[in-house]
């Protein structure tokens, strides 16, 4: 009887995980899929969320299809798969976002930076993350009545809309990875900001290729 009180006990607190409040935000209900027909998709189980601190709410509901294609092929080969790391709850409400494209692009993907952070990924990456989703990653025309603000914890500034990515190369992402890396104390504002001229003067020579998170300082 002990031996199952300890069992269910360890249960309720893996269930619970997923409501804990971080100060990024929370999510909600557990990322349950099974593989569509064509090996490529998946279809969820059920409805997941993520909350921000300001209580916005992103819905990838039950029957969702997701296949990581809001992630642009760069974070694949040099960070990772888009499901595979602790940042794959951020994926799953990113990939749904950029389907239904209810909410500007911008705010769809300063949400992918306050996932990430909640799903446990350091500071440093995480940026690395957002300037990839952001200045490579899919963009669509704002909807009706809607704007780049989101308000709360996800505020930021407009600037002049292009549905073109800025940013589009292997060189480019490992020139912006590496600028962040030297600027860890860049503001998501400033990693929105980058071209690639900016990029090539502050990164002349294209830095070394690896694969994975960058090492995050101790103290962050």
């Amino acid at each position: 009887m002990r031996a199952l009180g300890l069992i269910v006990c360890a249960i309720l607190a893996v269930a619970l995980s997923t409501h804990q409040a971080t100060p990024f935000g929370r999510f909600q209900g557990t990322v349950q899929t099974e593989w569509l027909d064509d090996g490529r998709r998946m279809r969820l189980l059920q409805d997941f969320r993520f909350l921000e601190p300001d209580s916005t709410e992103w819905i990838a509901p039950r029957d969702s299809s997701i296949d990581g294609a809001s992630i642009p092929q760069v974070f694949w080969s040099f960070i990772g798969g888009p499901f595979e790391g602790l940042y794959r709850n951020a994926s799953v409400v990113h990939d749904v976002a950029c389907v239904v494209k209810t909410r500007p692009w911008r705010r769809v993907h300063r949400m992918f930076y306050l996932a990430s952070r909640t799903g446990g990924v350091g500071a440093l990456d995480a940026k690395v993350m957002f300037g990839t989703v952001f200045l490579f990653g899919p963009r669509w025309p704002t909807p009706p009545g809607g704007s780049g603000h989101g308000g709360g914890a996800a505020r930021f500034v407009i600037a002049q809309d292009t549905l073109q990515p800025r940013l589009s190369t292997d060189q480019d992402f490992l020139r912006m990875r590496e600028y962040i890396r030297r600027n860890p104390e860049i503001s998501l504002v400033s990693i929105e900001a980058l071209t690639r001229d900016r990029l090539l003067r502050a990164v002349p020579e294209v830095p070394r290729i690896f694969r994975g998170l960058l090492e995050e300082p101790s103290n962050r």
